[in-house]
């Protein structure tokens, strides 16, 4: 057999695994998308340099028939988003009307075991993070400032007010979704799926966060125009507290501990000017 021969069978074998992995990741129990079958749909991205066959074997699901099934598919989608080859960002966009439809079966309706508002929220969020990276496509999924700098070609921190602006409006999304993930915890069960949706929502929070700090800390270097970064600032102290308490709500959460470690963040924001205030350990 030639090496095309041999390459053709393992991509088609590789094929047949994928669509495997994501029957089973947004399968109708409700539970969580398993973190090796979402995994593996992220390793294809990173094998195959491609992010199409995922989508189709979305499309191919009956993600309009069962709600608890179209949750855990947006689950998977936002964790490839975040961790999956950077043409999963480029490819992405182009399945937004996909997304959009994912709420169309739900009418007016809250759905029959209540993931009806979620879906709608993870939709409205996925959209807005997937607008952000076509505004912004110097960042990859996971907002690391390390390969922001190397992709901008340039540290000038000057440059990334409006940046920086537009990513603590992203964060803000995060915080109205997770409170509503809390507020929509039902009594008398395990709220495993619900909980599995907080696990990349703390990663992405956690990530802009250690972007915004370091781009601010920064911009404080190279300015002496303090003032003029007195809202940021502000609205960085304001999210620093908003994300304590998500962490802290998180770390009481038996099951989402079992799969991440939560961020620990001081009690007070970082001093962001360079005089004397709590750290941050921003390599966690």
């Amino acid at each position: 057999m030639s090496s095309y021969n041999v390459r053709s069978v393992d991509r088609d074998r590789a094929e047949e695994q994928l669509a495997m992995n994501i029957k089973k990741a947004t399968s109708a129990i409700e539970t969580a998308p398993k973190q090796k079958h979402v995994r593996a749909c992220i390793v294809y991205t990173w094998d195959y340099k491609t992010s199409s066959s995922i989508w189709a074997g979305l499309k191919a699901a009956p993600l309009h028939a069962d709600e608890v099934q179209c949750f855990k598919a947006l689950i998977t989608i936002h964790k490839i988003i975040r961790q999956g080859h950077p043409i999963v960002l480029k490819e992405a966009p182009r399945e937004t009307q996909f997304i959009e439809n994912l709420t169309r079966s739900l009418g007016g309706s809250d759905g029959i075991r209540g993931y009806g508002v979620l879906i709608r929220a993870y939709v409205n969020f996925i959209l807005a993070k997937l607008e952000y990276h076509t505004l912004h496509p110097e960042f990859n999924g996971l907002f690391e400032y390390e390969d922001y700098i190397s992709l901008k070609g340039t540290d000038d921190p000057n440059e990334g007010f409006e940046t920086i602006m537009d990513l603590m409006v992203l964060q803000d999304k995060v915080d109205s979704f997770q409170k509503l993930i809390f507020r929509n915890f039902r009594s008398g069960t395990n709220n495993e799926c619900r909980i599995s949706a907080l696990v990349p929502l703390v990663e992405e929070s956690y990530g802009i966060y250690k972007f915004i700090t370091s781009m601010l800390i920064s911009m404080h270097k190279v300015t002496n125009q303090q003032d003029a970064l007195a809202p940021l600032r502000q609205r960085y102290n304001a999210q620093h507290y908003a994300l304590l308490k998500f962490y802290y709500e998180c770390s009481n959460l038996r099951y989402l501990t079992s799969l991440i470690t939560v961020p620990k963040l001081p009690q007070d924001p970082p001093n962001l000017t360079g005089a004397s205030g709590p750290s941050l350990d921003l390599a966690n």
